[in-house]
């Protein structure tokens, strides 16, 4: 009897490391200096003259589902988190830019078995938008950021538009229809993001792999805010917050999420300083549905793509 007690002690204490490992253990670190430069963005664009500077961000909810608490920040154990699939907008008087393509019908299908909802007519709003719009960005390349460039219905319109990173147009293929990028997407040249970058009067982006090898960040100085687009660095707010990550439970069941997870963690920490440092400063998750409609009602966000500018009269 006592063999057998101790053989079940040992097997409680192997599934309570087990269950640890996989979905308790994602700590960010007590420091992360250096690895997000909010100064050096903001030097690239000191100089950009207030009337050149954005305007307005805005976003489309293409669709939503529900997820478990824990899988979007390890230790949560609440109840289910909304996540959105979104695109962003940023008004300028240059044009702007597209940030994120999200989901189209048939991928949030999938994703969510069924149970997701999706906005046809948002999603149109957003295929339509990266037809005007001078600038096309990704945070990273991952299914529910790029279907609306992947599998555009018109890719020769926003072709000239894209500025992607090579890790971010190496994805793409996989994602469009039969596993073949249209050649006037395949052939964009790709950005060079060695180093942070000025794209436009008020935006600068910057590689930040680890949730996937194409991570950036788009910093975006507006006329009355400053804005930071994290895309799924973290997947909701309360994990930068809380300075936990996601568990490894879930880069186990979807491949390719978090391939560098130490570095995942150590961009935590970072925007849990920068956030503590710099009030002021809007940081956008892609998918906290409910912290994104606070912005909304907080003003930092407006919903809906606002209609292209009309063309000038010849």
């Amino acid at each position: 009897m006592k063999l057998w007690g101790a053989i079940v002690a040992v097997i409680f204490v192997l599934l309570g490391s087990l269950f640890w490992w996989g979905v308790l253990d994602a700590s960010a670190p007590a420091r992360a200096d250096g690895v997000i430069d909010l100064a050096s963005y903001r030097a690239l664009v000191t100089s950009d003259a207030p009337e050149t500077l954005p305007t307005d961000v805005r976003i489309e909810f293409v669709g939503e589902s529900e997820a478990p608490a824990f899988a979007a920040e390890a230790g949560a154990f609440g109840p289910q988190r909304t996540f959105a699939y979104a695109s962003f907008q940023v008004v300028a008087p240059d044009g702007g830019l597209i940030i994120d393509g999200a989901v189209d019908a048939a991928t949030l299908t999938e994703m969510a078995d069924g149970a997701g909802r999706f906005d046809q007519a948002a999603y149109d709003r957003v295929l339509a938008a990266m037809e005007t719009t001078p600038r096309v960005m990704i945070t990273h390349e991952h299914l529910d950021h790029v279907m609306a460039i992947a599998r555009h219905p018109r890719p020769e319109a926003i072709a000239p538009h894209l500025a992607l990173t090579s890790p971010q147009l190496a994805s793409l293929p996989q994602h469009a229809p039969d596993g073949v990028l249209a050649p006037a997407i395949a052939d964009a040249a790709p950005l060079d993001l060695s180093e942070p970058r000025r794209i436009a009067p008020g935006i600068v982006a910057a590689a930040m792999p680890g949730h996937s090898l194409g991570t950036i960040l788009i910093f975006v100085r507006a006329s009355t805010r400053e804005y930071l687009f994290i895309g799924d660095i973290a997947w909701v707010m309360s994990s930068i917050e809380n300075l936990r990550g996601r568990p490894r439970l879930v880069g186990l069941v979807v491949p390719g999420v978090d391939p560098d997870r130490p570095a995942v963690l150590r961009q935590l920490r970072a925007l849990h300083d920068l956030a503590a440092a710099n009030p002021e400063l809007v940081i956008v998750p892609a998918h906290d549905k409910p912290y994104l409609t606070g912005l909304i009602g907080e003003g930092a966000l407006n919903q809906g793509f606002a209609a292209p500018a009309p063309a000038p009269a010849p």
